[in-house]
This record gives C-alpha cells, sequence and structure tokens, in this order.
C-alpha cells in the first residue's frame, strides 16, 4: 500500500534502549539502540504494536514504500487520537488526492520513542490496520528487518562498511520520497535492468509499470495465469496480469521462473514512466534486509525464506 506523500524537515526524539543482547541472527554485530518485534501474517507483510498520543494499543504496517508514517482516520482505536493538521498532497499506487498531515504526534513502537512525529490521515478501510510505520519513523536510524528474528534492529547512523562486505549491496536512490534500486530482470529471454521500488508494505512480489509492459509488448509475449486486483492508499483500485518471469538476479543468486505481474494501471505510482516497477514483500521477505540511510545503501543476505513458495496454488502435490 505506497503512499509518498512529499514531507517537510521532520523533528523526531528517540528514546533509545540500553541493555539490549546481541543476537547471532542478526546481519551485524554491532549493538542496537532500538528493537521493534513485528508479526509475519499470511498477506507476506510485516506488522507491529505502536502506541499513538496516549492510545491503547494499535497495529501497524510496516512500509518502506510510505513516506510518513500514517494513521487511519477510520480505525476506532484512534478516535480521539487523532490531531489537527494541514492538507498535502498523496501519491499512490493507483492515483492520487488530497490528505491532512499533522506534526505533534507522540508514538511508541518498541524500545523507540518519537516525539513530536509526523503523520499523515487517510481514510483504510477499518479493518485493515490503525496505522502506517513509514520511511520517517524508519530512517531515524540504520535500521535492519529482520525476519528471521522478527525484529527490526535499529542502529546509529554510522559508517557500516566496515561490517557488510559478505552482504549483497544495493545502491538506492529516492524517486517520489521513497527508495528505489536497479535489479536484473530477465523477460522472454532478455535481461533488463529494472529501477524498482522496494515496498514492504506490498503482500507483491514484483509488479512492472504499464509504460514498461507496453513498450515491450509484454501483455501479449507472457501469457498471464491469473488476473490480481489491488486497492491503494489513494483510495484508487486497478488490475494486474500475473505472469512468470525467466529470472530475477539479486547478487549472485538467480532466482528463475519468479511469478511477477504486468500493469494495465493509466494513473497513480504503476503509471509512472521514468520508474519500472516495484518489489513487494512476498518477494523482499526472503532476504533480511539493512537499511544504510547514511550512505543510502539496502544490504540483503538470503534467510530461511528464500524457498518457499510466492503462492500456495501455484504448488503442485
Amino acid at each position: 500500500m505506497p503512499m509518498k506523500i512529499r514531507l517537510p524537515y521532520l523533528t523526531i526524539c528517540i528514546l533509545l534502549a540500553g541493555n539490549v543482547l546481541p543476537l547471532p541472527a542478526r546481519m551485524i554485530r554491532r549493538q542496537p539502540v532500538g528493537e521493534i518485534p513485528f508479526t509475519k501474517t499470511a498477506d507476506h507483510r510485516i506488522y507491529i504494536t505502536a502506541f499513538v498520543n496516549g492510545s491503547d494499543s494499535l497495529k501497524f504496517l510496516v512500509d518502506t514504500g510510505a513516506s510518513s508514517l500514517v494513521l487511519n482516520t477510520n480505525s476506532p482505536r484512534l478516535a480521539g487520537r487523532i490531531h489537527a493538521g494541514e492538507p498535502s498532497r498523496n501519491l499512490g499506487t493507483t492515483g492520487n488526492n488530497l490528505a491532512i498531515y499533522s506534526h505533534d504526534n507522540s508514538v511508541q513502537a518498541g524500545t523507540v520513542h518519537y516525539e513530536n512525529a509526523g503523520c499523515v490521515h487517510l481514510p483504510y478501510p477499518a479493518d485493515y490496520w490503525d496505522g502506517v510505520f513509514g520511511l520517517n519513523a524508519l530512517s531515524a536510524f540504520n535500521v535492519e528487518i529482520n525476519y528471521d528474528d522478527s525484529k527490526i534492529y535499529c542502529y546509529p547512523k554510522e559508517n557500516l562498511r566496515p561490517e557488510t562486505k559478505h552482504l549483497i549491496c544495493l545502491p538506492f536512490e529516492y524517486r517520489y520520497n521513497v527508495p528505489f534500486v536497479r535489479i536484473p530482470v530477465k523477460l522472454c529471454g532478455r535481461t533488463h535492468r529494472l529501477t524498482l521500488e522496494i515496498d514492504t508494505g506490498s503482500d507483491r512480489v514484483i509488479d512492472l509499470n504499464t509504460p514498461f509492459v507496453r513498450k515491450h509488448q509484454l501483455l501479449t509475449a507472457l501469457p498471464s495465469f491469473a488476473t490480481s486486483h489491488i486497492q491503494s492508499s489513494d483510495g484508487g483500485k486497478g488490475e494486474l496480469k500475473n505472469v512468470f518471469f525467466d529470472e530475477v538476479v539479486i547478487g549472485n543468486y538467480r532466482l528463475p521462473r519468479i511469478p511477477g505481474a504486468l500493469s494495465t494501471l493509466t494513473v497513480g505510482m504503476l503509471s509512472k514512466e521514468d520508474i519500472d516497477g516495484m518489489i513487494g514483500n512476498n518477494f523482499l521477505k526472503r532476504f533480511n534486509m539493512l537499511i544504510d540511510f547514511n550512505e543510502s545503501k539496502i544490504y540483503l543476505e538470503p534467510n530461511h525464506f528464500l524457498y518457499t513458495p510466492f503462492y500456495d496454488f501455484l504448488v503442485k502435490e
């Protein structure tokens, strides 16, 4: 559920955690200053427990495809806790809309506390989640999203290079206020270096944008095995054609016959011509991920999800 909104500078006060014991499964040896446990669910996304403006416990989606923390205005658990704000423009997967942005929120997640945190107010369905844990919260640190431990480890924003030589490194750049990487993907026998959004908030595998699909005539070149219907933070809906990609390359790992999808959308992020698509958490969860926000690099390490099925209905019994 991507949400990209242009935000002013955000001041966040951090309550650092002490006495955090190092764990063998962590990607690097240095001591984290905070930990946020998360829950993995059947929809391939990850969720944390958060507390906002004195609320009881809330369910938040962890979303690198959202530039900000988000509060669900339809959540009954947030009634009376959402502060007044000002209008701002929100760009989602299927279109864009106006949203309200407030600057003075108190947010607690795990051992980390944010004061004067900026939050966007969006009307998700009440039964989705209470909010979204986006980049303005994550990027206060260098963060490790560790699927083996089910924890987000928060590290000081210091040089990580001496401890990351054994990891797969993907430089990233911001487009539409969210991170994009370049990934080799083979389609119809030809390898393309695609510019793809890193989006943990999506339950998808890899979706390719409509302009790229049209340019290479992929709707006719690749047979579809299913049709997916998506809904985005802008309130719009869209349709994707599911197909098999020849191969996706991550570092030294060549992953054959990956189920991806082709967009037919003409508005929103999946219609943009200057990007090629997005990588959702059904793919990303197969790698523990360390995001170095200082150096604009994402480090990956395969975990125990690497060779698990993407979709149960594709597995032959």
